[in-house]
């Protein structure tokens, strides 16, 4: 998978999170306020039926005081539906179905362990019953009311998810089409771009410079100049299309001598803008990473450092055995700009050149290989850059 296509599917999976998120919150909330409407409305069916009960009890009580004589056996009215109590004016027991401790009897109704509790004054006391306690058991109707509620959650959520993806990939392919056909563009003018600027580059080193007059030379070194900085874009593009298909070849290389060729490739633009290379340079650093890509991070940071420096000024180059420092004399940055420099396509100065990519190569390159990278930069004095890594 290429870093347009993982970038699609990233894009993809943030929407349909953030959707999945928000929605799922409201379906949360939505639940609750159903879930607590229902057991309202459970508990207003409870009590109206649990009143008609405790009616029907009282009037059997009545009854059975009416009929009562002395020494008869009174057969207590049950229910399948519901058990009950009866307490006297002493809140002691008369009869039993249940029984919970610390009673409350001054309560109308109240909840303990999934039951609810309903309690009626007996007046006149039928059998010396003062109080009548109803207990109704709901814990198996508030169960199945929290499966079904959570079933239904789980169902819409599954939908919502599946017909999200399908929706934001419908709503991306025209700019997924769009983004394939770029890339194709890129690749191809950056192929094409290849063979003329080796032609160019070739011929010029070829030249007899002897045979030329002075005006034709700084002709030519404009030339030259303008070519090695196209061919240096070339690279860098080259290098961003195909970082994700080329394997890194890590090798130990002599970087010093590696950095002493990209500043003499350089030199020429440096003299163009009127500036100078001050270099300190250990021999025989070596360090363990691909050439391409040591080869990109010099190439942008002393590029970066031509392209903002002011004229007349000194670019000072300094490697050793576990760091490399570059600093130029140029306009400099914020705190805020240093922050978003990584960005790729981010560019803070549009009077010079570039795409806006060369710290984006920079950074990829530096976390690859664990390379701190510090950035020291002041308004109207320079920007220091420092790599550095452990051996």
């Amino acid at each position: 998978m290429n870093l347009q296509n993982k970038t699609i599917h990233k894009t993809i999976l943030n929407i349909v999170l953030v959707y999945l998120t928000t929605t799922i919150l409201l379906i949360v909330a939505l639940a609750t306020i159903y879930y607590n409407f229902q057991k309202k409305e459970l508990f207003s069916l409870t009590q109206s039926k649990t009143n008609i009960e405790a009616n029907n009890i009282i009037q059997q009580l009545q009854k059975l005081h009416q009929d009562y004589q002395y020494g008869d056996v009174i057969l207590y009215p049950s229910s399948d539906e519901f058990r009950s109590s009866l307490y006297d004016i002493d809140q002691k027991p008369i009869y039993q179905e249940f029984v919970v401790k610390n009673i409350d009897l001054t309560k109308k109704y109240w909840t303990f362990k999934d039951n609810l509790y309903f309690v009626y004054k007996v007046q006149p006391y039928y059998l010396g019953v003062a109080y009548l306690v109803i207990q109704k058991d709901q814990e198996l109707l508030i169960y199945n009311m929290q499966k079904n509620i959570i079933i239904a959650m789980m169902i819409i959520i599954v939908v919502l998810t599946l017909t999200s993806f399908i929706l934001v990939k419908i709503l991306l392919r025209p700019l997924s089409n769009n983004l394939i056909l770029l890339d194709r563009f890129i690749k191809d003018t950056t192929h094409e771009l290849n063979t003329p600027i080796s032609a160019i580059l070739g011929n010029i080193e070829t030249l007899d410079y002897s045979t030329i007059g002075q005006n034709n030379l700084k002709k030519i070194d404009r030339i030259k100049i303008a070519s090695s900085t196209i061919s240096n874009i070339y690279d860098d593009l080259s290098f961003l299309l195909l970082q994700n298909y080329r394997h890194s070849k890590d090798l130990s290389l002599d970087i010093s001598y590696i950095l002493k060729q990209r500043i003499e490739y350089f030199t020429p633009m440096a003299n163009a803008q009127r500036l100078k290379f001050q270099v300190d340079i250990a021999n025989n650093i070596i360090l363990i990473i691909d050439q391409v890509k040591i080869e990109r991070l010099f190439d942008n940071l002393i590029s970066n450092a031509i392209k903002y420096s002011k004229p007349h000024t000194t670019i000072q180059i300094k490697l050793d055995q576990n760091m490399f420092s570059i600093e130029d004399q140029g306009c400099g940055m914020t705190k805020e700009q240093i922050n978003e420099i990584f960005i790729r396509y981010k560019r803070f100065n549009n009077t010079v050149g570039g795409f806006g990519i060369g710290y984006s190569i920079i950074k990829t390159i530096t976390d690859q290989y664990n390379i701190k990278i510090n950035i020291i930069s002041n308004i109207d004095q320079g920007t220091k850059v420092e790599l550095l890594w452990s051996k």
